[in-house]
């Protein structure tokens, strides 16, 4: 019976161990990635939950305040509409044709031998304002007639340094059926109506709106 002994079974054991080793460490390898994989996923995961979280929470305070928003651009828009008529208002308030300085024009104008018997106006027109003029009354003197012409050229004279497009004809002149006194004197008269027609207020235009104005003199 032959015996056999093996005297390198400690080195063999050795080289088999060494032999296993790296594959232990791979495998170790391999583990450790797969943690720190999982571990990046779980962190990836934690912070997509925040996010969605946080993007829900702005969506439930977007829709509690859209509609505060919402009233709140209306609320612009209608402000924004008063404050453009309550300008319109004042602009044509502003731009607006006065009759007292208007009138009180004209008195200056009149001289001591004519008598202004009615006057009466009419206001076509918003921004630009044309106006037409009535002047009735009587002129008396030698020549009542070259009275009542004189007022009428100095009615447009005189307009026209304020006014454009100051146009003074006679609609009506002639010679009265009464006496007048003056200075202790009788003199022939003369009827006249004089229409004088102008122009006030900007270029620019607007709607049309009619406003008469109307005086009686005794």
């Amino acid at each position: 019976m032959a015996l056999r002994l093996n005297l390198y079974h400690e080195i063999q054991r050795q080289k088999q161990a060494e032999r296993r080793d790296p594959l232990k460490l791979s495998m170790l390898g391999l583990a450790v990635i797969a943690v720190l994989f999982a571990g990046y996923y779980v962190w990836q995961l934690g912070s997509v939950g925040i996010l969605s979280h946080e993007l829900n929470r702005k969506k439930a305070e977007f829709a509690g305040i859209e509609p505060q928003a919402k009233a709140a651009q209306q609320r612009e828009e209608e402000l924004s509409k008063t404050l453009k008529a309550s300008e319109l208002l004042v602009k044509r308030i502003e731009g607006r044709l006065y009759w007292a300085p208007l009138l009180e024009q004209l008195t200056t104008l009149v001289p001591r031998e004519a008598q202004v018997t009615r006057f009466s106006g009419e206001v076509q027109g918003d921004e630009v304002k044309k106006c037409t003029v009535t002047v009735e009354g009587i002129a008396a003197g030698v020549d009542p007639r070259k009275v009542a012409e004189d007022l009428r050229t100095a009615i447009a004279e005189e307009f026209s340094k304020k006014y454009r497009n100051v146009t003074s004809i006679f609609r009506s002149l002639e010679d009265g059926a009464e006496s007048a006194r003056l200075d202790g004197k009788t003199w022939p008269t003369a009827t006249f109506s004089i229409n004088v027609q102008l122009t006030a207020g900007d270029e620019t235009g607007g709607p049309v709106a009619v406003r008469k104005a109307a005086k009686q003199k005794p």
